[in-house]
C-alpha cells in the first residue's frame, strides 16, 4: 500500500501545488480590485489546503520510514503539545486537564511523529464533545507502566465510541464524522506511528460515555540529549551552512536556477522568487541544466527529484564530478518524501528539501535561509 500511494500522491503533488500557490498569489490581487470575488479565491485556497492535508496524511499512513529518533522525553512531549491545543480551545467550553509523572525515563522516538499522534487523539476529543454537545472535559497524563515502558494516556469525558464499530476506527479512511470534517486517517497514523516505535495502543470506552486512548512506549536503556525537531517544511538531515558567493548577497538580485519537468510548477517556483526580486532560469530536465551551469554562474538551484530523462540525484551527482561548487547550493522539491531510497539520498548528502504540495511561504523561507 505504501508503495502506491506514495506513487499517487506524487503524481497528484504537482498539481496541487499549483493550485495551492496560485491561489495564495491571488488572494490579496482579488481582495484590492474585486471584493466580491474574495469569498470564492478563499474556498479555493481553503479547499488546497485540505487537499494538502489529506496527502500528507496519507504519506505518514504509509510511510515505513522511522524518522529522524532520539532521545525524548514523554511529559517535554505533552507540554509542548497542549500548548497548541489551549490556542484551539481558548473560548471553549471544554477543559484541558494535564497530569505528568514526574521523572518518568525517556523513550528513543521521532518528536514530530509523536506528536502528530498525540494531537490527533486531542482533536479527535475536541471535536467528539463539540459535535455531541456531550462532556466538558479532554485529560491527557504520563505515568509509568512498569516492565520498562511508560504510558501516554489521553482520555475525555464525550460521548464515547459505540462498541460496534470500536474494532474498525483505527482502519484507513473510516470515519464517522460529517463530510468534510474528518478524511478517516487520523487515528490510522496514531496506530502506525506508535507500531513504528515500538508501542502499543489500546482502546478503552465502556457503553456510559468517555473515551481513553492508552499509548505505551519502551524506555530508552541509555539516556541521550533530546533533539528539537525542524520544521517540516525544511529538513536538513543534519544542518549545514552553505557556502555563499563572495559578494554580499544583500548587495544584488539572487540568481536562481529552477530545474523542474512539470512547467506549472516551475512557473510558479519562477513567479514566487521574481516577486522577491531574484532572477530566475527555468529548465525542464536535467541534462539541460548541466550544460547551463557550464557557463552561467548561480546562487542556488531549485531541482525537483524525479525527472524523465536526468533526475535530481543524476543531476546532483553530475555537478559533483564536474568539481561544480553548484553542488553545495541545491534545494530539492520533491513529493517523493516517504520512499526510504529519497530518504536516503537527502540524509547522506545532508540536503535541504521543500516537500510537495508546499505553501508559497514555506519554498520563500526555505530559500531565504539557503541564500
Amino acid at each position: 500500500m505504501g508503495q502506491r500511494v506514495s506513487s499517487i500522491v506524487h503524481e497528484l503533488s504537482n498539481p496541487l501545488t499549483t493550485i495551492l500557490g496560485y491561489a495564495q498569489r491571488l488572494l490579496p490581487r482579488v481582495a484590492a480590485s474585486s471584493a466580491g470575488m474574495v469569498g470564492e479565491v478563499r474556498g479555493i485556497l481553503s479547499e488546497a489546503e485540505r487537499a494538502t492535508s489529506v496527502l500528507r496524511q496519507l504519506l505518514r499512513v504509509s510511510s515505513e520510514t522511522h524518522g529522524v529518533r532520539s532521545a525524548l522525553s514523554l511529559n517535554d512531549l505533552l507540554d509542548r503539545t497542549v500548548g497548541v491545543v489551549r490556542a484551539t480551545l481558548a473560548g471553549s467550553p471544554i477543559r484541558l486537564v494535564v497530569e505528568k509523572e514526574p521523572g518518568l525515563p525517556q523513550i528513543e522516538g521521532d518528536f514530530g511523529q509523536l506528536q502528530q499522534a498525540l494531537l490527533n487523539l486531542l482533536q479527535n476529543a475536541q471535536q467528539a464533545i463539540e459535535q455531541s454537545g456531550k462532556g466538558g472535559l479532554i485529560g491527557a497524563r504520563t505515568a509509568s507502566a512498569g516492565q520498562g515502558r511508560v504510558r501516554l494516556e489521553v482520555w475525555d469525558d464525550g460521548p464515547g465510541i459505540p462498541g460496534a464499530i470500536q474494532a474498525r476506527i483505527f482502519d484507513p479512511f473510516f470515519t464517522t464524522k460529517p463530510p468534510g470534517i474528518g478524511t478517516g486517517l487520523g487515528l490510522a497514523i496514531v496506530l502506525g506511528f506508535v507500531r513504528q516505535h515500538g508501542g502499543t495502543v489500546n482502546l478503552v470506552s465502556p457503553p456510559k460515555g468517555g473515551t481513553r486512548f492508552l499509548l505505551e512506549f519502551p524506555v530508552l536503556a541509555a539516556t541521550a540529549a533530546p533533539v528539537v525537531p525542524e520544521p517540516e517544511f525544511l529538513r536538513f538531515a543534519p544542518r549545514r551552512r552553505l557556502r555563499g558567493n563572495d559578494e554580499p548577497a544583500g548587495q544584488r538580485a539572487a540568481k536562481v536556477l529552477v530545474v523542474e519537468d512539470e512547467p506549472t510548477v516551475g512557473g510558479l517556483i519562477a513567479d514566487v522568487l521574481r516577486d522577491e526580486g531574484m532572477r530566475v532560469d527555468v529548465l525542464r530536465d536535467g541534462q539541460a541544466a548541466l550544460a547551463r551551469t557550464e557557463f552561467e554562474t548561480y546562487d542556488l538551484v531549485i531541482c525537483d527529484l524525479k525527472m524523465p530523462g536526468m533526475d535530481g540525484r543524476k543531476f546532483f551527482h553530475s555537478l559533483g564530478q564536474r568539481h561544480n561548487p553548484l553542488q553545495e547550493h541545491m534545494l530539492f522539491v520533491t513529493g517523493d518524501v516517504v520512499a526510504p531510497s529519497t530518504q536516503e539520498f537527502l540524509e547522506r548528502h545532508q540536503l535541504p528539501y521543500v516537500a510537495k504540495p508546499f505553501r508559497v511561504e514555506e519554498l520563500s523561507r526555505a530559500v531565504r535561509e539557503l541564500l
